[in-house]
């Protein structure tokens, strides 16, 4: 099967996944014990910690902040989001605020709504029609008692690539003109980001971001934070991962995490040039199928404020649902989406809706995601193969 779903999940490095499994077998012991095969396992962990902070940063002297490991993406970002409500049993009477963009994946907006029935008040940020939240807006959102404000790196359905190092000081600027003494924490869901795109926290000041590994051809069920400092947090437990994440740590995913992770560092200049190629590929592509629209409007090949890993388009007429099991009866894996809000949201394009896109072409959209296997040839068999579908199936 032609693969274009990697926003979705990414195909496993088999020999780093293998590289795992052994470790895990021969290197067993908790790591939070005293015995040697504790230490040892203890050894392995702190060894992976390096080395994914090292992804992140240019040089060991400015690799500060703290990792901690988590189960996923989705997992981190609740860490980052359940957080806030620590500070409600400070300030039993003060409101809680967080800002978040209105198109964060489900990982946070689903947390969010789970917050507010808890009396947290989120305010939501709309973007612009071509996908980009602006500093100004954020800015604009903030309370005396915002405690949170978090954005995505990288949107996960149009690849639009958002200005955090400036939403940042928009932040600061805000929180000091409403007299605060520190501004509100600014968190990145930055799953879509790291390995892919330049993404460097510290330099973008951010407080907190989100990572996963099974983006970046590791393991599912693995993921990382960065704290810029240590925060309080909601779930605690046997005070593994600095207190932040209770558990027994996960080595072997841990330790396969950091294997990807300086393998899509290492290779990201290359890998990005020959995402933009495929890009090109594509939307050149798109743009001679009739009817077919490129989404956000007006987006074109080699413009950085977009990701080109990934590309949404619109096949109006056609349900993208309908469009996606054709063309996956053709032997051509594409999304309608985001994988994991599609069981409970199957008909709503939150996403498309706050950009302002029609009904009837987000209800005709898919996502098209490329990665480090994809070949041109394969781009080339999608546009064939969708233009024809497209052209048998629209009424």
């Amino acid at each position: 099967m032609i693969y274009l779903d990697w926003a979705s999940t990414s195909p496993p490095d088999r020999a780093i996944l293998l590289e795992a499994a052994e470790l895990a077998a021969a290197c067993y012991g908790n790591p939070s014990s005293t015995h040697r095969l504790g230490t040892e396992a203890r050894a392995k962990l702190e060894e992976a910690r390096s080395r994914l902070a090292l992804c992140l940063h240019a040089t060991k002297e400015a690799a500060r902040g703290c990792i901690v490991f988590t189960s996923g993406g989705s997992e981190a970002n609740a860490i980052a989001l359940l957080a806030t409500l620590r500070k409600r049993s400070h300030a039993r009477a003060a409101p809680l605020h967080i800002v978040a963009s209105a198109i964060e994946h489900a990982a946070i907006h689903e947390q969010l709504r789970l917050l507010a029935g808890l009396g947290v008040e989120t305010s939501f940020v709309r973007p612009g029609a071509n996908g980009l939240v602006t500093p100004e807006a954020v800015a604009a959102a903030i309370r005396k008692e915002t405690a949170l404000v978090t954005v995505m790196a990288v949107n996960n359905e149009t690849g639009a690539i958002q200005p955090l190092g400036d939403i940042v000081r928009a932040v600061a600027c805000a929180a000091r003109e409403l007299g605060r003494a520190t501004p509100p924490r600014v968190h990145a869901d930055a799953v879509q980001a790291f390995g892919k795109i330049p993404f460097d926290p510290l330099k973008l000041g951010l407080s907190s971001a989100a990572f996963s590994a099974h983006k970046l051809r590791g393991p599912r069920g693995t993921g990382a934070m960065w704290l810029a400092a240590t925060l309080e947090p909601f779930v605690v437990g046997g005070g593994q991962e600095g207190g932040i994440r209770p558990g027994t740590e996960n080595l072997a995913g841990a330790w396969a995490f950091s294997n990807v992770a300086e393998q899509a560092v290492t290779s990201l200049a290359s890998e990005l040039q020959h995402a933009r190629e495929l890009e090109a590929r594509l939307i050149a592509g798109m743009e001679a199928i009739p009817g077919a629209i490129v989404l956000p409007f007006g987006r074109k090949a080699g413009d950085t404020r977009y990701s080109p890993y990934i590309l949404s388009a619109s096949f109006p007429g056609l349900a993208g649902e309908v469009l996606a099991r054709a063309l996956s009866d053709e032997g051509i894996a594409v999304s309608t989406g985001s994988a994991c809000a599609s069981n409970a949201h199957a008909k709503e394009r939150r996403v498309l809706a706050a950009m302002g896109v029609p009904p009837e072409l987000s209800f005709g959209a898919i996502r098209i995601s490329t990665g480090t296997l994809t070949l041109p040839a394969d781009v080339d068999r999608f546009l064939e193969t969708a233009a024809r579908v497209y052209t048998r199936l629209k009424p």
